[in-house]
Protein backbone atom coordinates (compact mmCIF):
# COMPACT_ATOMS: atom_id res chain seq x y z
CA UNK A 1 0.00 0.00 0.00
CA UNK A 2 1.26 3.74 -1.02
CA UNK A 3 1.71 6.45 1.20
CA UNK A 4 -0.55 9.33 0.29
CA UNK A 5 1.83 12.24 0.41
CA UNK A 6 0.94 15.62 2.44
CA UNK A 7 0.04 18.43 0.79
CA UNK A 8 2.71 21.34 0.93
CA UNK A 9 -0.18 24.26 2.76
CA UNK A 10 0.37 27.34 0.70
CA UNK A 11 0.64 29.39 3.85
CA UNK A 12 1.24 29.42 7.73
CA UNK A 13 0.87 32.21 10.23
CA UNK A 14 2.82 32.87 13.40
CA UNK A 15 2.36 35.74 15.57
CA UNK A 16 4.88 39.02 15.51
CA UNK A 17 6.86 38.69 19.17
CA UNK A 18 6.60 42.53 19.57
CA UNK A 19 2.74 43.18 18.99
CA UNK A 20 1.48 40.04 18.06
CA UNK A 21 -0.28 41.09 14.71
CA UNK A 22 -0.99 37.78 13.30
CA UNK A 23 1.69 37.49 10.11
CA UNK A 24 1.13 35.08 6.94
CA UNK A 25 3.68 33.92 5.30
CA UNK A 26 3.97 32.03 1.92
CA UNK A 27 7.46 29.62 1.25
CA UNK A 28 5.97 27.55 4.60
CA UNK A 29 9.46 25.70 4.08
CA UNK A 30 12.30 28.16 2.93
CA UNK A 31 11.46 31.69 5.17
CA UNK A 32 12.80 32.06 8.31
CA UNK A 33 13.30 35.53 8.85
CA UNK A 34 10.56 38.18 8.74
CA UNK A 35 9.83 42.21 9.17
CA UNK A 36 6.08 42.55 10.57
CA UNK A 37 3.54 45.08 8.64
CA UNK A 38 2.06 46.41 11.82
CA UNK A 39 5.08 47.42 13.60
CA UNK A 40 7.86 47.14 11.55
CA UNK A 41 9.95 44.26 13.94
CA UNK A 42 12.76 42.14 12.15
CA UNK A 43 12.87 38.57 13.59
CA UNK A 44 13.82 35.57 12.77
CA UNK A 45 11.90 32.13 13.74
CA UNK A 46 12.26 28.59 12.26
CA UNK A 47 9.16 26.63 13.64
CA UNK A 48 10.31 25.65 17.26
CA UNK A 49 12.71 27.99 19.10
CA UNK A 50 11.50 30.77 20.60
CA UNK A 51 11.79 34.49 17.93
CA UNK A 52 15.04 36.33 17.73
CA UNK A 53 14.24 39.79 17.85
CA UNK A 54 16.94 42.58 15.88
CA UNK A 55 15.15 45.42 16.28
CA UNK A 56 13.28 47.78 14.40
CA UNK A 57 12.67 49.38 11.21
CA UNK A 58 11.84 53.25 12.06
CA UNK A 59 11.62 54.17 8.67
CA UNK A 60 8.77 52.32 7.39
CA UNK A 61 5.85 53.97 5.69
CA UNK A 62 2.60 53.81 7.11
CA UNK A 63 0.81 52.98 3.62
CA UNK A 64 0.83 49.72 1.83
CA UNK A 65 3.77 49.31 -1.34
CA UNK A 66 2.74 49.48 -4.91
CA UNK A 67 2.30 45.62 -4.83
CA UNK A 68 0.99 44.44 -1.68
CA UNK A 69 2.45 41.49 0.46
CA UNK A 70 0.19 38.35 -0.91
CA UNK A 71 -0.01 39.86 -4.49
CA UNK A 72 0.13 37.52 -7.27
CA UNK A 73 1.09 37.79 -10.51
CA UNK A 74 2.62 36.90 -13.91
CA UNK A 75 5.77 37.63 -15.27
CA UNK A 76 7.66 36.70 -18.24
CA UNK A 77 5.17 33.75 -18.30
CA UNK A 78 5.74 32.68 -14.64
CA UNK A 79 3.57 33.02 -11.83
CA UNK A 80 4.83 34.53 -8.90
CA UNK A 81 3.42 36.01 -5.43
CA UNK A 82 4.96 38.90 -3.43
CA UNK A 83 6.41 37.69 -0.17
CA UNK A 84 8.19 40.72 0.93
CA UNK A 85 9.92 43.94 0.43
CA UNK A 86 12.89 45.48 1.48
CA UNK A 87 13.92 49.32 1.34
CA UNK A 88 17.56 49.73 0.33
CA UNK A 89 19.71 52.46 -0.15
CA UNK A 90 23.79 52.79 -1.34
CA UNK A 91 26.03 52.96 1.44
CA UNK A 92 28.20 55.64 0.11
CA UNK A 93 25.25 57.58 -1.44
CA UNK A 94 22.40 57.47 0.31
CA UNK A 95 20.43 59.69 -1.83
CA UNK A 96 20.41 56.67 -4.10
CA UNK A 97 17.25 54.72 -2.87
CA UNK A 98 15.33 51.80 -4.27
CA UNK A 99 13.04 48.91 -3.48
CA UNK A 100 12.99 45.08 -4.15
CA UNK A 101 9.81 43.01 -3.93
CA UNK A 102 10.86 39.28 -3.38
CA UNK A 103 8.90 37.52 -5.27
CA UNK A 104 8.45 33.59 -4.70
CA UNK A 105 7.25 31.15 -7.39
CA UNK A 106 5.15 28.16 -5.09
CA UNK A 107 5.39 25.80 -8.12
CA UNK A 108 9.47 25.45 -8.17
CA UNK A 109 10.06 26.91 -5.04
CA UNK A 110 12.27 29.40 -6.58
CA UNK A 111 12.73 33.67 -5.92
CA UNK A 112 12.85 36.84 -8.32
CA UNK A 113 13.62 40.61 -7.27
CA UNK A 114 11.61 42.86 -8.83
CA UNK A 115 13.75 46.44 -8.07
CA UNK A 116 12.11 49.69 -8.59
CA UNK A 117 14.02 52.92 -8.58
CA UNK A 118 12.09 56.48 -9.31
CA UNK A 119 9.08 54.63 -11.17
CA UNK A 120 11.92 52.05 -13.47
CA UNK A 121 11.33 48.29 -12.85
CA UNK A 122 13.38 45.59 -13.24
CA UNK A 123 13.26 41.59 -12.63
CA UNK A 124 16.26 40.11 -11.20
CA UNK A 125 16.58 36.55 -11.38
CA UNK A 126 19.44 34.14 -9.89
CA UNK A 127 21.68 32.57 -12.77
CA UNK A 128 21.31 29.12 -14.50
CA UNK A 129 23.38 27.50 -17.32
CA UNK A 130 20.65 28.02 -19.32
CA UNK A 131 20.90 31.97 -18.84
CA UNK A 132 24.91 31.71 -19.40
CA UNK A 133 24.40 30.08 -22.94
CA UNK A 134 22.06 33.17 -23.88
CA UNK A 135 23.79 35.34 -26.53
CA UNK A 136 21.72 38.55 -24.46
CA UNK A 137 23.49 37.44 -21.37
CA UNK A 138 27.75 37.44 -22.68
CA UNK A 139 29.43 39.61 -20.11
CA UNK A 140 31.83 40.85 -23.11
CA UNK A 141 29.13 42.89 -24.68
CA UNK A 142 27.98 44.46 -20.93
CA UNK A 143 29.03 48.06 -19.69
CA UNK A 144 30.02 48.51 -16.02
CA UNK A 145 27.14 51.20 -14.62
CA UNK A 146 27.84 50.75 -11.10
CA UNK A 147 29.62 48.87 -7.62
CA UNK A 148 28.33 49.52 -4.41
CA UNK A 149 27.34 48.11 -1.08
CA UNK A 150 24.10 48.43 0.65
CA UNK A 151 22.09 49.43 3.54
CA UNK A 152 18.56 48.35 4.59
CA UNK A 153 15.95 51.29 5.54
CA UNK A 154 12.91 48.71 5.78
CA UNK A 155 11.42 45.71 5.10
CA UNK A 156 8.27 44.18 5.14
CA UNK A 157 7.58 40.39 4.92
CA UNK A 158 9.17 37.09 4.80
CA UNK A 159 12.52 36.08 3.86
CA UNK A 160 14.78 33.24 3.45
CA UNK A 161 17.77 34.79 4.51
CA UNK A 162 18.80 37.62 6.74
CA UNK A 163 18.33 40.55 4.24
CA UNK A 164 20.72 42.24 6.95
CA UNK A 165 23.76 40.17 5.89
CA UNK A 166 23.30 41.92 2.51
CA UNK A 167 25.68 45.11 3.54
CA UNK A 168 28.78 42.96 3.66
CA UNK A 169 27.87 42.21 -0.01
CA UNK A 170 30.29 44.29 -2.75
CA UNK A 171 27.64 44.34 -5.48
CA UNK A 172 28.50 45.00 -9.53
CA UNK A 173 26.21 46.10 -12.02
CA UNK A 174 26.50 45.71 -15.90
CA UNK A 175 24.31 46.98 -18.44
CA UNK A 176 23.38 46.27 -21.99
CA UNK A 177 19.75 47.77 -22.44
CA UNK A 178 17.07 46.08 -21.66
CA UNK A 179 19.07 43.19 -19.56
CA UNK A 180 21.24 43.57 -16.73
CA UNK A 181 23.87 41.32 -14.76
CA UNK A 182 24.57 41.38 -11.02
CA UNK A 183 27.75 40.20 -9.90
CA UNK A 184 27.23 39.99 -5.31
CA UNK A 185 31.00 39.27 -3.74
CA UNK A 186 31.37 38.23 -0.39
CA UNK A 187 35.05 37.05 0.43
CA UNK A 188 36.10 35.29 -2.41
CA UNK A 189 32.46 33.90 -3.33
CA UNK A 190 30.49 35.59 -6.06
CA UNK A 191 27.27 34.71 -6.92
CA UNK A 192 25.92 36.41 -10.57
CA UNK A 193 22.28 37.28 -11.51
CA UNK A 194 20.41 38.04 -14.68
CA UNK A 195 18.12 41.14 -14.79
CA UNK A 196 15.49 42.54 -17.69
CA UNK A 197 13.29 45.51 -17.58
CA UNK A 198 9.99 45.76 -17.11
CA UNK A 199 8.03 48.67 -18.15
CA UNK A 200 5.25 49.88 -15.47
CA UNK A 201 2.55 48.96 -17.64
CA UNK A 202 3.70 45.34 -17.63
CA UNK A 203 3.95 45.63 -13.72
CA UNK A 204 0.70 46.60 -13.22
CA UNK A 205 -1.13 44.11 -15.84
CA UNK A 206 0.81 41.21 -14.37
CA UNK A 207 -0.72 42.11 -10.76
CA UNK A 208 -4.14 43.79 -11.77
CA UNK A 209 -3.57 46.90 -10.48
CA UNK A 210 -3.72 50.22 -12.02
CA UNK A 211 -1.13 51.74 -14.00
CA UNK A 212 -1.60 55.22 -11.40
CA UNK A 213 -1.64 53.12 -8.37
CA UNK A 214 2.79 52.98 -9.16
CA UNK A 215 5.20 55.21 -8.71
CA UNK A 216 5.84 57.72 -10.95
CA UNK A 217 8.66 57.57 -13.12
CA UNK A 218 11.83 59.83 -13.28
CA UNK A 219 14.66 60.53 -15.24
CA UNK A 220 15.85 57.14 -17.02
CA UNK A 221 16.43 53.52 -15.81
CA UNK A 222 19.82 52.16 -15.84
CA UNK A 223 18.11 49.17 -18.32
CA UNK A 224 15.36 50.98 -19.58
CA UNK A 225 15.67 50.55 -23.32
CA UNK A 226 16.16 53.81 -25.94
CA UNK A 227 13.07 55.36 -27.50
CA UNK A 228 12.36 53.29 -30.46
CA UNK A 229 14.73 50.67 -29.57
CA UNK A 230 11.95 47.60 -31.08
CA UNK A 231 11.95 49.53 -34.54
CA UNK A 232 15.24 50.58 -34.71
CA UNK A 233 16.63 48.45 -36.84
CA UNK A 234 13.75 47.73 -39.66
CA UNK A 235 13.81 51.93 -39.29
CA UNK A 236 16.95 52.07 -40.73
CA UNK A 237 16.77 49.28 -43.18
CA UNK A 238 13.60 51.10 -44.11
CA UNK A 239 15.64 54.70 -45.05
CA UNK A 240 18.41 53.00 -47.09
CA UNK A 241 15.97 51.43 -49.30
CA UNK A 242 14.61 54.87 -49.78
CA UNK A 243 17.65 56.63 -49.98
CA UNK A 244 18.63 54.12 -52.54
CA UNK A 245 15.97 54.59 -54.44
CA UNK A 246 16.13 57.83 -54.20
CA UNK A 247 19.97 57.80 -55.67
CA UNK A 248 18.81 55.86 -58.30
CA UNK A 249 15.93 58.39 -59.40
CA UNK A 250 18.50 60.75 -59.26
CA UNK A 251 20.78 58.60 -61.81
CA UNK A 252 17.90 57.80 -63.98
CA UNK A 253 17.03 61.87 -64.31
CA UNK A 254 20.72 62.30 -65.04
CA UNK A 255 20.95 60.03 -67.58
CA UNK A 256 17.42 61.44 -69.68
CA UNK A 257 19.08 65.23 -69.48
CA UNK A 258 19.85 64.52 -72.65
CA UNK A 259 21.41 67.37 -75.33
CA UNK A 260 20.74 71.12 -74.18
CA UNK A 261 18.31 73.45 -75.63
CA UNK A 262 20.85 75.39 -76.38
CA UNK A 263 24.92 75.71 -76.09
CA UNK A 264 26.43 78.87 -77.54
CA UNK A 265 29.29 81.46 -76.65
CA UNK A 266 28.44 84.83 -77.16
CA UNK A 267 30.92 87.63 -76.85
CA UNK A 268 30.16 90.92 -74.61
CA UNK A 269 30.58 93.70 -76.99
CA UNK A 270 30.33 97.53 -75.36
CA UNK A 271 27.99 100.04 -76.16
CA UNK A 272 29.45 103.26 -76.74
CA UNK A 273 26.26 105.34 -76.62
CA UNK A 274 25.60 104.17 -73.03
CA UNK A 275 27.78 104.58 -69.31
CA UNK A 276 31.14 103.41 -69.55
CA UNK A 277 31.05 99.30 -68.52
CA UNK A 278 27.73 98.64 -69.90
CA UNK A 279 27.86 96.29 -73.04
CA UNK A 280 25.02 96.03 -75.65
CA UNK A 281 22.02 93.68 -75.33
CA UNK A 282 23.12 90.02 -76.49
CA UNK A 283 20.41 87.86 -78.14
CA UNK A 284 20.62 84.06 -78.53
CA UNK A 285 19.52 82.27 -81.06
CA UNK A 286 16.31 80.21 -80.38
CA UNK A 287 15.18 77.41 -78.79
CA UNK A 288 12.21 75.37 -78.50
CA UNK A 289 10.55 73.62 -75.39
CA UNK A 290 7.99 71.08 -76.58
CA UNK A 291 6.47 70.65 -73.23
CA UNK A 292 6.17 72.68 -69.37
CA UNK A 293 9.27 72.05 -67.76
CA UNK A 294 11.95 73.49 -65.42
CA UNK A 295 14.97 75.19 -67.08
CA UNK A 296 18.05 75.36 -66.02
CA UNK A 297 20.35 78.21 -67.85
CA UNK A 298 24.35 77.82 -67.21
CA UNK A 299 26.40 80.36 -67.35
CA UNK A 300 30.38 80.92 -67.29
CA UNK A 301 32.32 84.08 -68.33
CA UNK A 302 36.19 84.51 -69.22
CA UNK A 303 36.85 86.69 -66.30
CA UNK A 304 40.26 87.65 -65.03
CA UNK A 305 40.61 89.64 -62.40
CA UNK A 306 37.31 90.92 -62.92
CA UNK A 307 33.35 91.27 -62.60
CA UNK A 308 30.14 91.25 -64.54
CA UNK A 309 26.87 91.81 -63.54
CA UNK A 310 24.52 90.27 -65.84
CA UNK A 311 20.37 90.50 -65.95
CA UNK A 312 18.91 87.57 -68.44
CA UNK A 313 15.54 87.59 -69.33
CA UNK A 314 14.18 84.37 -71.28
CA UNK A 315 11.58 85.45 -73.72
CA UNK A 316 8.51 83.43 -74.77
CA UNK A 317 8.60 84.34 -78.28
CA UNK A 318 5.14 83.75 -79.15
CA UNK A 319 3.75 84.66 -76.03
CA UNK A 320 6.30 87.70 -75.04
CA UNK A 321 5.91 86.45 -71.73
CA UNK A 322 9.25 86.57 -69.88
CA UNK A 323 11.26 85.01 -67.24
CA UNK A 324 14.03 87.19 -65.66
CA UNK A 325 17.18 87.02 -63.01
CA UNK A 326 20.11 88.58 -62.70
CA UNK A 327 23.83 86.88 -61.88
CA UNK A 328 26.97 88.87 -60.82
CA UNK A 329 30.21 87.01 -61.56
CA UNK A 330 33.50 88.03 -60.42
CA UNK A 331 36.85 85.79 -60.57
CA UNK A 332 39.98 87.20 -58.82
CA UNK A 333 43.64 85.30 -58.00
CA UNK A 334 46.74 86.47 -57.29
CA UNK A 335 49.89 85.72 -55.51
CA UNK A 336 50.39 87.10 -52.05
CA UNK A 337 53.24 86.11 -49.27
CA UNK A 338 54.55 83.39 -51.74
CA UNK A 339 51.34 81.87 -51.46
CA UNK A 340 48.34 81.93 -54.26
CA UNK A 341 45.05 82.86 -53.81
CA UNK A 342 41.72 82.24 -55.62
CA UNK A 343 38.52 84.51 -54.72
CA UNK A 344 34.90 83.81 -56.46
CA UNK A 345 34.30 81.73 -59.65
CA UNK A 346 33.59 82.32 -63.44
CA UNK A 347 30.18 79.95 -63.31
CA UNK A 348 26.84 80.60 -62.21
CA UNK A 349 23.76 78.84 -63.04
CA UNK A 350 19.70 80.15 -62.61
CA UNK A 351 16.63 77.53 -62.39
CA UNK A 352 13.13 78.58 -64.09
CA UNK A 353 10.56 76.35 -62.82
CA UNK A 354 7.08 76.12 -64.46
CA UNK A 355 8.17 77.14 -67.96
CA UNK A 356 5.18 76.61 -70.63
CA UNK A 357 5.99 74.98 -74.37
CA UNK A 358 7.12 77.51 -77.06
CA UNK A 359 9.67 78.68 -78.88
CA UNK A 360 11.89 81.12 -76.41
CA UNK A 361 15.33 83.19 -76.76
CA UNK A 362 17.34 84.93 -73.90
CA UNK A 363 18.12 88.18 -74.08
CA UNK A 364 21.89 89.55 -71.75
CA UNK A 365 22.25 92.88 -70.15
CA UNK A 366 25.92 93.17 -69.32
CA UNK A 367 27.43 95.38 -67.18
CA UNK A 368 31.19 95.19 -66.27
CA UNK A 369 34.15 96.97 -66.12
CA UNK A 370 35.38 99.62 -68.48
CA UNK A 371 37.16 97.89 -71.27
CA UNK A 372 36.00 94.65 -70.15
CA UNK A 373 34.81 92.30 -73.50
CA UNK A 374 34.43 88.79 -71.62
CA UNK A 375 33.09 85.49 -73.65
CA UNK A 376 30.05 84.16 -72.26
CA UNK A 377 29.73 80.61 -72.73
CA UNK A 378 25.34 79.93 -72.42
CA UNK A 379 23.81 76.35 -71.99
CA UNK A 380 20.10 75.46 -71.37
CA UNK A 381 18.76 72.26 -70.00
CA UNK A 382 15.16 71.13 -69.85
CA UNK A 383 13.97 68.98 -66.62
CA UNK A 384 17.85 69.21 -64.98
CA UNK A 385 18.38 66.53 -62.71
CA UNK A 386 18.99 68.88 -59.63
CA UNK A 387 21.35 67.33 -56.91
CA UNK A 388 19.16 70.09 -54.65
CA UNK A 389 16.03 68.33 -54.68
CA UNK A 390 17.50 65.05 -54.37
CA UNK A 391 19.20 66.59 -51.16
CA UNK A 392 16.14 67.94 -49.71
CA UNK A 393 14.24 65.00 -50.19
CA UNK A 394 16.59 62.89 -49.17
CA UNK A 395 16.92 65.38 -45.46
CA UNK A 396 13.24 64.83 -45.55
CA UNK A 397 13.63 60.64 -45.24
CA UNK A 398 16.49 60.78 -42.87
CA UNK A 399 14.62 63.55 -40.43
CA UNK A 400 13.10 60.71 -38.13
CA UNK A 401 16.11 58.81 -37.63
CA UNK A 402 18.04 62.13 -36.86
CA UNK A 403 15.25 62.78 -34.18
CA UNK A 404 15.45 59.02 -33.39
CA UNK A 405 19.46 59.65 -33.34
CA UNK A 406 19.16 63.06 -30.96
CA UNK A 407 16.23 61.07 -28.69
CA UNK A 408 18.49 58.15 -27.96
CA UNK A 409 21.68 60.36 -27.29
CA UNK A 410 19.41 62.50 -24.75
CA UNK A 411 18.48 59.13 -23.44
CA UNK A 412 21.59 57.33 -22.59
CA UNK A 413 23.01 60.65 -21.40
CA UNK A 414 20.65 60.85 -18.92
CA UNK A 415 20.94 56.63 -18.18
CA UNK A 416 24.76 57.72 -17.34
CA UNK A 417 24.39 60.36 -15.54
CA UNK A 418 23.25 57.98 -12.73
CA UNK A 419 26.67 56.32 -12.74
CA UNK A 420 29.95 56.76 -11.25
CA UNK A 421 31.38 55.24 -14.69
CA UNK A 422 29.84 57.88 -16.93
CA UNK A 423 31.47 58.19 -20.28
CA UNK A 424 29.98 61.59 -21.17
CA UNK A 425 31.21 62.99 -18.14
CA UNK A 426 34.43 64.10 -19.78
CA UNK A 427 33.15 65.34 -23.10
Amino acid sequence: MSATATPRPESAQLNCPACGTSITYYDVEGSEYYACPNCHTYFQWSGEEKPKVFGKYDQAPRTSPALPIGAVGTLLGRMFRVVGVVSRREANHPQYSWREYQLFEAGTRQYAQLAEFDGHWTLIWAASKQDADREEYKLPDFKLFNKYQSRVNWALGEFDWDIETDSNLHVTEYIKPPYLLVQEQRGNEKNWYRGRHVAPQEVAEAFHISRSALPSQYGTGAVEPAPGSKSWGALWALTGLVLAALLAMQLVLVVRTGKPLLSQTIQVVPDTTAAPGTGRVLVSPSFTLDHQAALQVDLTASLSNQWLELPVSLVNEQTGQGFEFTKNIEFYSGVEGGESWVEGGRDADAVLSRVPAGRYHLNFYPFTEKGVTPELQVTVWADPALPSNFFVVAGLVLLLPMVQVFRRSRHERRRWANSDYNPYATE
